[in-house]
């Protein structure tokens, strides 16, 4: 039973109990006729469950601490950061995810050694699920040539790196398939995104990753990983 189906049993369940309550107190006074009591219970249930619903994924899509309990080891809202070495240069960049009840879309950035923005990327579609694993469409720009080029990401995000109950995870492994280059297909490659410290700006990110950050372990990405990335060799050397 996913976590959706709970939070609507539970509003169905309060419904019901104020159905039970207001029925039985309305039996109480004799002024009202049997159908216009039962009339009166309809109506007055469905507003309410109506109104439950709003109210309580309001509260939840509002709240970070509501989100985290709702969503738990899938609970990724936030900034996350990402590094890796390829053909001897260390690239990073950001992903920006934006999470709610029933919603995720992530947009984000590569940067170069000098943390010049290179490529700008951003989610086509909602997760889906396959075999056990959550996958995610990405369209990408690279800001230098002008090309827009697609990918599919399957996020394995690790539940174990989840500090409390009131945090998301913080490391997430990433795996791409890319389409629309002259080399199309799978590359096993290799990222590994960390949640943001909270307390700095993108500015101060990035300034961390391309300058006070040792450099990226160059077995991390034979072959550079993430939506923010394009394949063949002529694309790796200019993301």
């Amino acid at each position: 039973m996913t976590i959706l189906e709970k939070v609507n049993i539970l509003i169905l369940l309060v419904t019901i109990s104020y159905i039970m309550a207001l029925s039985s107190l309305l039996s109480t006074i004799d002024d009202i006729p049997t159908q216009v009591a039962w009339l009166i219970t309809f109506l007055t249930s469905v507003g309410l469950f109506r109104l439950l619903i709003i109210l309580v994924y309001w509260l939840i899509n509002r709240s970070d601490m509501l989100l985290s309990l709702y969503h738990r080891e899938k609970f990724i809202k936030g900034l996350w950061t990402y590094r890796y070495e390829a053909n001897g240069k260390c690239h990073s960049g950001i992903w920006r995810i934006s999470q709610g009840v029933a919603s995720l879309s992530i947009t984000g950035y590569g940067v170069d050694e000098d943390g010049k923005m290179d490529s700008h990327f951003r989610s086509i579609s909602q997760p889906f699920e396959h075999q056990g694993v959550d996958e995610i469409m990405f369209a990408r720009t690279d800001i230098k040539s002008g090309d827009e080029h697609y990918s599919k990401s399957t996020l394995y995000i690790d539940p174990r790196s989840r500090r409390s109950w009131r945090s998301g995870p913080l490391d997430i492994r990433a795996q791409s398939v890319l389409y629309g280059y002259d080399e199309d297909g799978v590359r096993h490659a290799e990222l590994i995104l960390q949640r943001a410290d909270n307390g700095l700006c993108e500015r101060e990110i990035i300034e961390r990753l391309t300058t006070n950050e040792p450099k990226a372990p160059s077995n991390l990405a034979s072959v550079p990983l993430s939506a923010g990335q394009k394949g063949g060799r002529r694309k790796e050397e200019s993301h």
